[in-house]
């Protein structure tokens, strides 16, 4: 560690020296890097959306640092220097003015690898060497006319075994926009790695003006919906979906098995004093809204922190979790009676204490992130894009309130809670098999957890989560028989046993079988997927995220889509961020969303025919068929 102290001060003194000796017209990084921009055209349409390529020509053994945002997300192997002076691409202005804006992020090109030895031993840096192409997404304003120049200022550091002062590069480009301005096709040497889809598809002549917000698509089973951002009533309108969409999460596969046992401690409450059962609602619920405030701060704050379910990207915090309800099921359902830590019987459902109901309220929030429930993803995906502190921690306290409202109305009104079982065999066997069910749950995170480390997932754990609920569906067949007092209750309780167990047994062949040929995404296999003509269909997911399970096999792998899926011409992508998978959660973010599930279908043009998180079998076929219609570009 000494040793890399020394060199990063050696470094750092280095660059110091540096700067005045550039300042006095000695070398500067702008004597190793020239830059300049080009248009995919010579002519382009007012309201049009462009790439325009930052060419950098690096000096033969000479190489700049990446861009602070492609840093953060690395393939694995590479390394980021951390005394580095990113690469950096800003737009001064257009002239006349407002006549065109940055349109999206920026698609920096492929890093290079370097080895250099900065007193850890070898490593390979990440950086830019030779030809580098970044482009930049520009919207030409509707209004815009004539001869339109464009400044830009691109800051980089040329490097070998020593490194220049950095240098600040103005370049400009001309542009003519005129209404009868053409297609010509953009020089493939140039944009040849450019991924048309970030630009969300070309806008039409005349179209709307960049300037004003475009509208929001709320995704919604088919019932899908836009908001205007600039209408008077867009943000309380936002807060209720947020609101609705966490009150949703409590029926998500995520939540749900753990609900029943909150409901039974709140039942064994409302026996007693209605101010304590009031009390405990509203400790559980302000566990729930604490934590989504806590993601909200971390979203808005911390540099690198983009998606709300990112926690489970680490193995390791996904493993914990899953142990922790292991834990916390074999202590509720009485499967031992050795001791166990404090923290179990403080969220005991029979022994209800404060203490406990906030940590069961953080426990279910925790257990909720991995899903995403139909209006959250929109609220969310807007709020994080707003780049607002107060934005996005208003959006997803609202999310967590959404989320434990309804601990605290049945808190308020225990009467509702009073007809489950308080106590007796009927509620042992009630937690016994949800402690069963939360037992399978458990295993699900842990073996996520582990697929995390693995380049191949393991996909064993599958059939004992299938087995635990299986046992759970008989368990309550059994008890139904022996304990049923009545014929009703005896043909209802066996009836949901039984279909507990059959799903149950269903689960692990179906998820063990890939029934469609995904390819892993990259940009350059999307890119690489356009310039073929293909449709692409880029699916996000993970293997701690449910609900992506639940649309790929319920939908994706329909009989009806999955024919359509195998067509010639359907390219097929899948961004697994069950780790950290960088690429993946680059063009999460690039596409304006914190949560998956996820589904985006690509025409060849770049043209976005279905982007969302709540889609239906037709929604995905219309989308194909009409990116399949649209003209290569």
């Amino acid at each position: 560690m000494r040793h890399a102290a020394l060199a990063h001060v050696l470094t750092l003194l280095a660059l110091v020296l540096a700067i005045p000796t550039a300042a006095h017209g000695q070398a500067g990084s702008d004597t190793k890097v020239s830059v300049t921009a080009v248009a995919p055209r010579p002519a382009v349409r007012p309201g049009d959306r462009i790439p325009v390529a930052i060419v950098l020509d690096i000096a033969p053994e000479w190489h700049v640092w990446t861009s602070e945002s492609q840093a953060k997300a690395l393939p694995v192997g590479m390394v980021a220097f951390d005394a580095a002076i990113f690469t950096e691409i800003s737009l001064q202005g257009a002239a006349p003015a407002a006549a065109a804006s940055v349109a999206g992020g920026i698609q920096w090109p492929a890093p290079h690898g370097v080895k250099l030895d900065q007193g850890d031993g070898p490593q390979t840096f990440a950086v830019y060497e030779g030809k580098a192409i970044a482009y930049v997404p520009v919207a030409v304003s509707g209004s815009a006319s004539g001869r339109v120049e464009l400044a830009f200022e691109v800051t980089v550091q040329a490097c070998t075994d020593t490194c220049l002062a950095p240098s600040t590069i103005p370049v400009k480009l001309a542009l003519d926009v005129r209404a009868d301005a053409g297609d010509a096709a953009a020089d493939p040497a140039i944009f040849g790695g450019f991924d048309p889809s970030a630009l969300g598809g070309a806008s039409d002549a005349g179209g709307a003006d960049p300037a004003r917000a475009s509208p929001i698509r709320v995704p919604l089973f088919g019932w899908d919906f836009e908001l205007d951002p600039e209408s008077g009533t867009f943000f309380p309108v936002m807060l209720l979906l947020a609101f609705v969409g966490g009150a949703i999460l409590n029926f998500t596969p995520c939540v749900l098995p753990v609900v029943p046992l909150k409901i039974m401690g709140l039942a064994g409450a409302a026996g007693g004093e209605r101010r304590r059962t009031f009390v405990l609602g509203c400790a559980m619920t302000a566990g729930v809204v604490g934590f989504w405030g806590v993601l909200g701060v971390l979203l808005s704050s911390v540099k690198g922190f983009e998606q709300s379910n990112q926690l489970f990207q680490y193995p390791a915090f996904t493993i914990t979790v899953g142990a922790f309800i292991a834990v916390m099921a074999a202590g509720m359902a009485g499967f031992f009676t050795i001791g166990l830590p404090q923290w179990v019987y403080s969220v005991e459902t029979k022994n209800e204490t404060v203490p406990g109901s906030v940590i069961f309220g953080v426990m279910t929030a925790v257990l909720s992130t991995p899903c995403t429930a139909p209006l959250m993803g929109a609220a969310a995906g807007w709020a994080v894009t707003t780049k607002s502190p107060f934005t996005i921690i208003a959006v997803f306290l609202t999310i967590g309130l959404g989320m434990g409202a309804p601990y605290l109305v049945l808190s308020a009104y225990p009467q509702l809670a009073r007809k489950l079982p308080k106590s007796g065999p009927a509620s042992d066997v009630l937690k016994q098999v949800m402690g069963l069910l939360l037992m399978a749950a458990a295993v699900y995170f842990i073996g996520a957890g582990i697929n995390g480390y693995r380049t191949e997932p393991i996909k064993a754990h599958w059939w004992l989560i299938g087995a635990l609920g299986v046992a759970a569906g008989l368990w309550t067949v059994w008890k139904a028989l022996r304990l049923a007092k009545t014929g009703a209750g005896r043909a209802t309780f066996v009836a949901a046993g039984l279909f507990i167990a059959a799903v149950s047994g269903a689960i692990p062949p179906v998820l063990t079988y890939e029934r469609l040929p995904w390819k892993p995404y990259s940009a350059e296999a999307l890119a690489g997927a356009m310039r073929e003509g293909d449709v692409a269909v880029l699916d996000f997911t993970a293997e701690w995220c449910i609900n992506c399970k639940t649309f790929e096999k319920t939908i994706l792998e329909s009989d009806a889509v999955s024919a359509v899926l195998n067509e010639p011409g359907v390219a097929l992508l899948k961004a697994d961020i069950t780790g950290t998978n960088a690429p993946g959660s680059a063009k999460l973010a690039e596409l304006g969303r914190v949560t998956i599930p996820l589904l985006v279908v690509y025409a060849a043009d770049g043209t976005e025919t279905l982007k969302s998180e709540a889609y239906t079998a037709q929604q995905v076929i219309d989308a194909v068929r009409a990116a399949k219609a649209r003209p290569r570009r």
